[in-house]
């Protein structure tokens, strides 16, 4: 263990303790709820040196573990009743990202400081200034261009926030890996951080299916049939989704961001970049660092619209 590991579970204990936050590290992490399971599911939060767990490579010379290891750890975990949210030292180093995963405890905990109710917000689209900034400052994986971006703002001045305050987010553009011309995928979902908007998901969600039968994708007008969402299985459970009518789809399994400790710089996969990639991890610069994937849900538009109402 590093001082920087030191001081970053040093930082992330002192979180929880300034929140009055319950944890155990009976299970070796910072376990929350621990003495109300199985009754209520834990909530596991596992810090990890990322270069301690790099994805093996033999032809390379280099020891690590299978590309699924943390999906194997938080597959199990949920079939047990409980949940494990990694964070990577380079996650809690990154000076933007911080404070939304300390924004997810929080939620996660139950004491989210500004709540908000769907009623209190107009649905309008978000233009692509605002949208981007509102995604870097409050979406874990940063910006993601899309071909339509829909938000929740507050009607009225409330909890400190202004009239026409941009509260909740949701994106949506052409799922990439699809293989469907009519499946849509919900981009980036993202609510102000410390900020919840009780019944938000579902009134964007109504919102964007009753007044978009189709949307411009490119020169082309895409229907809108089915859409995919892809639910970040490293820091979410992705239980919500189902309470506002997607389906459970599959679990991708594990997945990997590239890693080059030197500068810090962390990517996402770049197929186009394959063959560098490759060569960076062979010359040593670069580690492949494995995560526990996406769970996809699917919403099927037609089922939903008889679902609730919508003609």
């Amino acid at each position: 263990m590093t001082e920087n590991d030191i001081k970053n579970l040093k930082e992330i204990r002192e979180f929880l303790e300034k929140n009055n936050i319950k944890y155990s590290i009976e299970l070796g992490n910072f376990c929350l709820f621990y003495d109300e399971w199985p009754e209520k599911r834990r909530y596991e939060i596992e810090y990890v040196r990322a270069l301690d767990f790099p994805i093996e490579y033999p032809k390379y010379d280099i020891e690590g573990v299978d590309k699924n290891y943390f999906f194997n750890k938080s597959i199990e975990a949920e079939k047990n009743n409980s949940f494990k949210m990694w964070i990577k030292d380079f996650e809690w180093d990154d000076d933007r990202k911080r404070p939304i995963l300390k924004s997810q405890i929080l939620h996660a905990y139950g004491i989210t400081p500004h709540k908000f109710y769907a009623r209190e917000c107009i649905v309008k689209e978000v233009g692509t200034k605002e949208g981007r900034e509102f995604e870097v400052e409050n979406c874990f994986y940063g910006k993601r261009g899309a071909s339509l971006s829909l938000g929740l703002y507050l009607k009225k001045d409330k909890n400190g926030f202004k009239k026409d305050t941009l509260l909740m987010l949701y994106t949506f553009g052409m799922n990439f890996f699809g293989k469907s011309k009519n499946m849509l995928e919900v981009l980036r979902v993202g609510t102000l951080k410390k900020s919840y908007v009780t019944g938000g998901a579902s009134k964007l969600l109504k919102h964007f299916i009753k007044n978009y039968e189709t949307i411009k994708i490119g020169k082309r007008d895409v229907e809108v049939s089915v859409l995919k969402f892809y639910s970040d299985y490293d820091h979410n459970l992705g239980s919500s989704m189902q309470g506002i009518g997607f389906k459970f789809h599959n679990y991708s399994k594990g997945g990997f961001m590239n890693y080059w400790a030197e500068s810090g710089e962390v990517r996402h996969r770049q197929p186009m970049k394959h063959k560098w990639v490759m060569t960076q991890i062979a010359d040593g610069k670069c580690r492949s660092i494995p995560n526990a994937g996406v769970k996809t849900f699917l919403l099927d538009v037609s089922a939903y619209k008889k679902e609730v109402g919508i003609a």
